[in-house]
């Protein structure tokens, strides 16, 4: 991992889902203030955390947001949250897809577990990283 454009829906200690942009450098999220979401929307009901955006395609000249043009890899990771900041999640190899993906076609993206899909964590304090650009994996 690393090198990798995230965003993460999050339940924080309020009961409000916000959308955060990460950066991963190394097996590090850092967070990034500048955040591209848009129009954001997010729910906790029943112990899920559901939540969607809008963000830029493209944005020149920042290397923290990948060019939506292309194709990715998506992962998905979830773990648990401390006071809306997240934490290390649990899994160390996250479901990603299997072949990389584009925004342009709608397409079902398999995920090899259903076992990915069950978690328990303390608080019921959820974050689900939504959407990762998983930029090692492949070339788009």
């Amino acid at each position: 991992m690393g090198g990798d454009d995230v965003m993460a829906c999050v339940h924080d200690d309020n009961g409000r889902v916000r959308i955060q942009h990460f950066y991963n450098v190394g097996q590090w999220a850092k967070e990034i203030q500048r955040n591209p979401a848009r129009d954001e929307e997010g729910v906790f009901e029943n112990n899920r955390v559901t939540c969607r955006f809008k963000r830029p395609v493209n944005v020149p000249r920042d290397e923290t947001i990948v060019d939506l043009h292309l194709s990715w890899y998506y992962l998905f990771a979830w773990g648990p949250a401390i006071q809306g900041s997240i934490t290390r999640h649990d899994i160390d190899s996250p479901p990603t897809s299997e072949r990389v993906v584009s925004i342009y076609k709608y397409e079902d993206i398999f995920m090899p577990s259903a076992a990915y899909q069950t978690f328990s964590s303390p608080f019921c304090l959820l974050l689900i990283v939504a959407l990762t650009f998983y930029l090692l994996m492949g070339t788009p």
